[in-house]
């Protein structure tokens, strides 16, 4: 390889290609340490949202494909926006979809959250199209992840180990097989869903009732027994970080791009109002 040759390599690695996949390995490696990972939730389509926001320095951010209005082309413009940087983005999918996975992974999204995973045989059906032959079923054609083909034998090489799985648990018949689903080869870490597990309880978002806090309490304690990382699948204040590392919730979601803008804006309209009453 000669010198140019090797100076356009480095920079693609370090500018969103293949390379990019050593961020995923980092939040892995550090997760695996027992060590918080701090992101925010991405709902905007605007790349500029991602650009700001993976620049802040969180380690992760959730782009939000459930609820939020993406496409997929929307997405690959959203995910250039986190070139050069250190954060990881993971894109909670519409559903736990082994087509739109395929597609979202070879854009180069570097994480896969998928909601309403209820059973244990659709948590393996999660790892297996997040990962390739021999140890899953995923397509094969990673464009964007691959650097556009650029550096496709390295990609293939790292992308079983290095992509980040996590399953959301939103139905509380999934307690009754929890320790199973626990155990599942593959995942990296389990999400919650509150609130749409409260709804299969009959008891929609009355969070403090003893059957729908009981419910997160029994499985941030079972995955902290299995050695698996939790994310409550919702933002957290400072004020409760130390006690939900100290349980196990390691993955913590800290804001939005939506509650920054919505409360940052009546905040400084109010501050405005105020300084001239």
């Amino acid at each position: 390889m000669s010198e140019a040759e090797g100076l356009q390599s480095t920079s693609a690695a370090t500018n969103g290609g293949w390379g990019a996949l050593a961020r995923a390995k980092a939040m892995k490696a550090k997760l695996r340490d027992g060590k918080p990972v701090f992101g925010a939730w991405l709902s905007l389509n605007d790349p500029a949202a991602a650009e700001i926001l993976a620049r802040t320095g969180f380690d992760f951010l959730l782009i939000d494909m459930e609820h939020g209005p993406w496409d997929l082309v929307t997405l690959q413009h959203t995910l250039m926006g986190f070139n050069g940087t250190d954060t990881v983005p993971v894109v909670r999918v519409p559903w736990n979809d082994h087509v739109r996975i395929k597609q979202v992974l070879d854009m180069g999204v570097e994480g896969i959250m998928a909601p309403m995973v209820r059973t244990v045989e659709e948590c393996r059906d999660l790892v297996r199209a997040c990962r390739y032959p021999p140890v899953g079923a995923r397509g094969f054609g990673p464009r964007r992840a691959s650097n556009y083909y650029r550096n496709v034998e390295d990609y293939v090489a790292a992308a079983n180990e290095a992509l980040f799985v996590m399953p959301q648990i939103e139905d509380i018949a999934t307690l009754d097989v929890l320790d199973e689903f626990l155990a599942v080869p593959g995942i990296d870490a389990v999400a919650i869903g509150p609130n749409d597990l409260s709804g299969t309880t009959g008891l929609f978002r009355q969070h403090q009732h003893p059957t729908n806090k009981g419910a997160l309490d029994i499985i941030i304690a079972k995955a902290k027994k299995a050695g698996v990382p939790v994310s409550l699948g919702i933002n957290t204040k400072p004020a409760d970080q130390r006690a939900l590392i100290e349980r196990g919730v390691l993955i913590l979601t800290t804001t939005s791009d939506l509650e920054l803008l919505a409360a940052g804006s009546r905040q400084s309209l109010e501050a405005n109002r105020q300084a001239i009453a």
